[in-house]
């Protein structure tokens, strides 16, 4: 490509999670776009996390690490770019956090929300995601604030060394709940709108600033407690020596997404528990996790990132290198 590189979609192309679609479909690009010495141009639209009229989300919750290239561009599509170069990512965090702050940064505006937030202490961090994941089957499993608080209160009990809880959730009647079965003192930054809300009662940019805030705050939190989300899960990301653990299945591995576990949520470690009310809570709440299926093994290995489709990697990277790449995406048509 000698023309400098644009990726680009429009809000209809990116209608789920900041972190479990737009955020994660980057990341399976990077791979490609680093081993090339490619730092393009993103011009990345969202119904939900980007303002009209254009509703450009990236750049914008997000910061590019360097100085983006100058047009005329070779536009090409995330989705075209992601049917030539989408990797399965895996669990090396470090690797995979030294990938993404070669090309994105958090920006300041947030980190200057989060310098005054978390106290001096051990923090213990817990996400709680209600709101669809509770009848999601095909993502998750659902656990209740019930079964996700005596969890959360065996670890306090083999692990007293912590001074205060942050809480982040969609649901922040929890947050209550959580200060009446613990007691250890709680902070919260307060209720926010669920993020694929139609109708919005604060501008698009705010709630991906605020879904941002939650993440670099868990980032910097001693440990991490969650139940099944992308957001809390970026927070290893950011952070690669976080420690923190899930309490519920991720089931995003079979057809649907063509025998590959879902980053980042997947290589999440699960809870340890002693109890055998914890261990019965977790064996429904883990039941069809990805780790259990026979084809999952392999991505159980360390690993960073291999191409999902390796055909077509070879296929366009080739074709990329001749000029031709629009000629073979004509050709190749409708073929992952």
């Amino acid at each position: 490509m000698k023309a400098p590189l644009c990726i680009h979609c429009g809000p209809e192309d990116l209608e789920q999670g900041l972190f479990g679609q737009t955020f994660y479909y980057i990341l399976q690009l990077l791979p490609y776009l680093h081993a090339r010495g490619i730092f393009p141009q993103w011009e990345l639209r969202t119904r939900h996390y980007g303002d009209p009229p254009d509703y450009l989300t990236v750049p914008g919750v997000l910061d590019l690490a360097y100085t983006s290239p100058t047009g005329p561009y070779h536009r090409v599509s995330l989705w075209e770019m992601r049917r030539r170069h989408a990797h399965v990512i895996g669990n090396e965090w470090t690797a995979l956090h030294q990938l993404w702050t070669q090309y994105f940064r958090v920006p300041a505006r947030v980190l200057h929300s989060a310098a005054e937030v978390l106290p001096s202490g051990a923090v213990l961090g817990v996400h709680y995601r209600g709101t669809d994941k509770q009848t999601a089957s095909w993502d998750s499993n659902p656990i209740s604030p019930q079964e996700y608080l005596s969890l959360i209160q065996e670890f306090l009990s083999a692990r007293p060394g912590f001074n205060v809880i942050f809480a982040a959730t969609d649901e922040f009647a929890f947050v209550e709940e959580l200060r009446r079965s613990v007691s250890l003192p709680v902070i919260s930054l307060g209720e926010v709108e669920f993020h694929m809300a139609e109708v919005h009662s604060m501008t698009r940019a705010e709630k991906a600033d605020r879904a941002m805030l939650d993440c670099v705050l868990l980032s910097q939190c001693a440990c991490v407690i969650e139940t099944s989300s992308a957001l809390p899960s970026f927070a290893k990301l950011l952070n690669p020596d976080l420690e923190i653990y899930r309490c519920a299945a991720s089931k995003l591995f079979g057809k649907l997404y063509t025998k590959m576990p879902y980053f980042p949520v997947a290589h999440i470690p699960v809870l340890p528990v002693r109890e055998p009310a914890s261990e019965a809570i977790l064996a429904r709440t883990l039941h069809l996790d990805w780790r259990t299926q026979p084809d999952g093994q392999p991505f159980l290995k360390s690993f960073v990132a291999t191409p999902r489709w390796k055909f077509n990697h070879t296929f366009f990277k080739s074709a990329e290198s001749l000029g031709v790449d629009r000629m073979a995406s004509y050709v190749m048509r409708g073929f992952f």
